[in-house]
């Protein structure tokens, strides 16, 4: 049964189905939207030059895959992380897989809990215990996160980054994320905007 059938065999008036429709699209345009912003922090904060070369620890392309990581949801050889379409459904994938993990565990998969999955490891962000370089690695991710979403603009690119008077950023109070034991003390990153 298509789901236009379902809704006529409810018998629910065409007003309604209207509204009910135009809802559900905008709550699946919402998290397609949510997606998109944190894999784009991600990917500005993991490689903003853009670097095609293999990195100290054999991460690679926009988003910094590490070969176990790749093949956990591809076969496509781990050369191909530096072509950005077959990096981005990767990217997708992967981002999906950890917020399952964390909707299975009942851990509110924002911005910044992902952020701290994507470079630590998801069993060590449902442990709570992070290094301290994870932990601003999610904030930073999690504050170009809250700019994309408070601006109407293009995303902010590394270019465009400016050291002078720092806007601070702040999640909400009210959601709800996990809470890190900082392992030890690291830098401070402020991200500036024009």
């Amino acid at each position: 049964m298509t789901f236009v059938a379902a809704i006529k065999a409810m018998k629910i008036p065409s007003t309604k189905f209207l509204l009910l429709a135009t809802v559900f699209a905008f709550t699946i345009k919402a998290k397609a939207d949510d997606r998109w912003e944190t894999l784009r922090a991600i990917n500005l904060v993991e490689n903003p030059t853009n670097q095609t070369h293999v990195g100290r620890f054999g991460e690679l392309g926009p988003y910094q895959f590490r070969p176990a990581t790749w093949r956990m949801h591809t076969d496509k050889p781990f050369h191909l992380a530096v072509q950005r379409e077959t990096a981005d459904e990767v990217a997708v994938k992967h981002y999906e897989w950890i917020k399952r993990a964390f909707e299975q565990a009942k851990v509110h998969p924002s911005a910044f809990n992902i952020a701290m999955a994507w470079n630590c490891g998801l069993a060590t962000v449902l442990r709570g215990r992070a290094p301290t370089v994870s932990y601003d690695y999610a904030r930073r991710v999690a504050n170009l996160v809250e700019l994309y979403r408070e601006s109407s603009v293009q995303p902010i690119v590394a270019k465009d980054l400016v050291p002078s008077t720092p806007q601070r950023v702040y999640l909400e109070e009210n959601t709800e994320s996990l809470r890190f034991r900082v392992l030890a003390p690291g830098p401070r990153f402020v991200l500036a905007t024009r």
